[in-house]
This record gives C-alpha cells, structure tokens and sequence, in this order.
C-alpha cells in the first residue's frame, strides 16, 4: 500500500514529537500516552460526526482494525525501516 505524502508528513510530525518527549527515557511511556491519545481523539472524532445512528461497536471494530494494519505494516517494515530497540 502506498501512502501520500502529505499523510506520512503528519506521520513524522507526531514522530518527531513522541521522540522529543522520549528523550528522558520514558519511551514505554509516550509509547503508551500516543496509543491513549489517539483512543481519544478518534472518540472525539467519531462522536463529532456520528448522526447518532452509527454503531459504536463499528468504529471501535473499524479503529482496531486500522491500527492492527498500522503496526503489522510498521513491523514488517512496509512503511519504512523501523530502528530495533539494542538489546
């Protein structure tokens, strides 16, 4: 799959900043807030333009599915190299 990019742009940006507040060595951490965030605003976002018929089983189903696809690409290096952690 390939993605446009203006869309990887906005990727590298949350990026760039999850690696800023990293920098003290609290990874798991930011790792974990990035992961909550988007649980957040995709709720923001779903209930922002839900018309009150839509299933909210759907969307969860539906965010789900898209970050399993995000981190299954990512791992198998679809998108990009990604750094392995040194062990």
């Amino acid at each position: 799959m390939a993605y446009p990019p203006e869309f990887l742009k906005l990727v590298d940006e949350f990026i760039h900043l999850a690696n800023r507040l990293a920098e003290d060595g609290k990874d798991g951490e930011v790792s974990a807030a990035i992961l909550f965030a988007a649980g957040r605003y995709n709720a923001f976002n779903f209930l922002s333009h839900s018309d009150g018929e839509q299933d909210q089983v759907k969307a969860v189903d539906f965010y789900v599915s898209e970050y399993r696809k995000a981190i299954t690409s990512n791992l198998e290096g679809v998108v990009g190299p990604v750094v392995k952690a040194q062990g």
